[in-house]
């Protein structure tokens, strides 16, 4: 691996040999699991975690577990939720690397990001066959803010007809824990939260529709960290509590000015205007000065959206940048591809680039109707600590690293949402009104 371009990445010609996105399904090893288990219960009692249980007296494998997802910390409370059973866990294909072994033996299956993979149902149904969990983090990544993120609308379509309990487990204060923009820096949270919940038997799936399954699971993964946080009191004394956090929060409210959003220790603040705020003890924004625009960074990081809303339905959004690419065909690393230019607009994600092995062309294309959401990474440690962009088909996994411009890969992100969402909203507008002039 060359320290060129970072960690776990290469130079040269890409590998042929490919993650095998349909090996046989491997249970987790029964000698490994009590040192699973321990060690998930020593985590969760070193942060006097509670798990609240719901409706689950008598619930035994097999079911589906859909849980939400902030931090790492999560799989330590999901598997001492589950024991003394086992579960099958889809994960996504950079957590795999340099650990691919270990992890298929503990019961994960690799899956690219926020593609069509039909081969997920078919491992559903074989680990429930089984009489085995199958969990989801319904997600697909962890949470920006703490925030639960966009959960579709097909979860309800996947869970009804398997015939098996529906069981949730929404984590409360692994954010602030472990923040998804803290530089992998770690505060000393206690308590943390857990809510179990039976909420579906095979009976009551039968009278459910699709859309009443997938509305009450969102309603039952929501969680607000943040607010949460603010609501048990729970202190957080780390001096540098905010730094990471203008990632998140890359548009100031004050003059609305994007891009020019930093952070340091237990501030945050915008190096166009110099307004700031403090993150207090207890996860609220106080401005140094003036109004107090949010009491919350989650309640900024939802009116950033609505600001990106507002471009996408006046057709002005656009990005575009020169990128750096990073190809993973497997678990042995990243092999760098060269560099490029990415477009992202109403109608997705267009890449094109040459490689700089041999001089040929490289080229995605990702239509928006079908990306619903992207994952994106903050001072990623396998990309030389750059934010990036994570693009996937079904057969390739690319990490794109926008270069030489001012750019938030967070209003990538949530632009990726809402131009989704509008799509939708005009095609299912237009087939009522086919329908009504029927």
């Amino acid at each position: 691996m060359s320290k060129e371009f970072g960690k776990y990445v290469r130079g040269g010609a890409p590998e042929t040999k490919k993650f095998d996105m349909n090996a046989p399904l491997i249970k987790q090893r029964p000698f490994a699991m009590p040192f699973v288990w321990g060690f998930s219960y020593i985590r969760k009692f070193l942060h006097f975690g509670k798990l609240n249980k719901v409706r689950m007296k008598g619930v035994k494998p097999p079911y589906i577990l859909l849980c939400n997802h902030n931090a790492f910390f999560d799989f330590y409370i999901m598997s001492a939720a589950i024991s003394p059973n086992r579960g099958i866990f889809p994960a996504a294909v950079d957590d795999y690397i340099g650990r691919e072994w270990g992890l298929r033996r503990l019961g994960a299956i690799p899956k690219r990001k926020y593609t069509a993979d039909i081969s997920l149902l078919r491992v559903c149904r074989k680990a429930l066959k089984e009489k085995q969990i199958f969990g989801i983090y319904a997600e697909a990544r962890y949470s920006l803010c703490g925030v639960t993120e966009v959960i579709p609308d097909a979860v309800g379509q996947l869970v009804k007809h398997q015939g098996v309990p529906v069981v949730t487990l929404t984590c409360r204060g692994h954010h602030i824990y472990d923040p998804f923009w803290g530089n992998h820096r770690k505060r000393w949270v206690h308590p943390v939260q857990a809510d179990m919940v039976l909420a579906y038997t095979p009976e009551e799936l039968k009278k459910a529709s699709a859309e009443e399954i997938s509305e009450k699971i969102k309603n039952l993964l929501y969680n607000d960290d943040f607010r949460w946080q603010s609501e048990n009191h729970v202190k957080v004394s780390y001096k540098k509590r905010a730094e990471g956090l203008h990632k998140v929060l890359y548009q100031c409210p004050h003059c609305m000015t994007e891009f020019k959003m930093n952070s340091k220790n237990d501030k945050v603040f915008c190096e166009h205007c110099g307004k700031s705020w403090t993150l207090n003890y207890y996860g609220e924004l106080e401005a140094d000065d003036g109004k107090t625009e949010f009491k919350f960074a989650t309640d900024w990081y939802k009116w950033e959206r609505e600001q990106v809303k507002k471009e996408v339905l006046d057709g002005s959004y656009r990005f575009e940048s020169q990128v750096d690419v990073n190809d993973l065909p497997n678990s042995k690393g990243f092999v760098h591809m060269g560099r490029g230019t990415l477009v992202h607009d109403m109608t997705g994600f267009h890449l094109k680039g040459v490689r700089d092995y041999d001089g040929e062309p490289f080229e995605m294309n990702i239509d928006a109707a079908g990306q619903y959401a992207v994952h994106v990474e903050y001072n990623y440690r396998f990309g030389n600590h750059r934010d990036c962009i994570d693009l996937n088909t079904l057969e390739d996994t690319w990490y794109v690293f926008p270069e030489h411009c001012d750019f938030s890969v967070t209003k990538v992100s949530l632009a990726t949402e809402e131009i989704f969402n509008e799509i939708w909203r005009q095609r299912n507008e237009k087939r009522k009104t086919a329908k009504a002039e029927e």
